[in-house]
């Protein structure tokens, strides 16, 4: 967990830099002087200055604490650390990859819902302003937008098929909690994403000062679900879990998601069309 946010931590990058550690090699002793230390970045972490990143792992026989500085003369596989309370920095072999910021040490990874699976994509912002399109079987390789215009078209084909895939392998860029919203956030653009196996996810945006905020839930259409299962009961309690399971480890957050992400998630119908013939 990262324990600032109380939220699952990337364990790749965990498992990164605890390999390094076990792998690093000391390759010559450098400064003990204090007014030394900020040309190789070992500095407190505590001063304004402070350019490293102090690195604690417990649970180990002996606790660590390691203050980790430069790269030395830009190369990857070396750089200078510092042991936390001691006054000796030395130059060490080893591919140190810890993050800086809270969000680069959280789990990322949201959801990974294959387009394969979604049945209907529908875009609701406030007001009266839906966009809906989606396949009739799950083998359809284009999703289908509903309600176009007739002295309209589509600005290429398959324009809708990117918001399919929006669940594919979805990443967040930071997490938040509730108050990310503000005391009065309105309501938000929902998004709702139908699979034929009955599993539903819904995305809500909302604008903020600070930039789009997001949150997911998770639901099932339970006649969907048992019809996709057939005989089959384990298959639709399969899916009652899977929402269970979304619902348990991204409820009650607020996400940051990258830029073009958020833009998908708050499309119009308007958005997917050429532009209207001049008379």
């Amino acid at each position: 967990m990262v324990a600032e946010r109380n939220y699952p931590a990337d364990l790749g990058m965990i498992r990164a830099n605890r390999l390094a550690l076990a792998e690093a090699r000391i390759v010559e002793e450098k400064t003990s002087t204090p007014d030394l230390y900020e040309r190789l970045g070992v500095q407190d972490i505590a001063l304004e200055t402070a350019r490293g990143v102090q690195l604690e792992i417990s649970g180990t026989r002996t606790p660590i604490r390691l203050i980790i500085g430069e790269a030395a003369g830009g190369s990857s596989d070396m750089g200078y650390v510092r042991r936390g309370g001691e006054s000796q920095s030395w130059l060490v072999s080893g591919r140190f990859t810890p993050g800086k910021t809270t969000g680069e040490w959280l789990d990322r990874q949201l959801l990974d819902i294959p387009a394969t699976r979604i049945q209907a994509v529908i875009i609701t912002h406030p007001g009266t302003d839906t966009l809906r399109l989606g396949k009739a079987a799950r083998e359809d390789t284009e999703f289908t937008v509903a309600d176009i215009p007739a002295d309209r078209e589509l600005s290429y084909p398959g324009v809708g098929n990117a918001l399919g895939a929006l669940l594919a392998g979805l990443q967040t860029d930071d997490v938040h909690g509730r108050e990310a919203l503000g005391d009065n956030p309105g309501k938000p653009v929902v998004a709702r994403f139908h699979c034929f196996d009955g599993l539903i996810v819904e995305a809500s945006a909302w604008r903020t000062p600070d930039g789009t905020r997001m949150s997911f839930l998770a639901s099932i259409d339970p006649a969907r679900a048992e019809g996709h299962a057939g005989a089959d009961a384990p298959a639709s309690d399969a899916v009652r879990a899977e929402a269970a399971a979304i619902n348990a480890r991204l409820g009650g957050w607020i996400y940051t998601l990258p830029g073009h992400k958020t833009e998908q998630f708050t499309r119009r119908l308007q958005d997917l069309l050429a532009p209207a013939a001049t008379p």
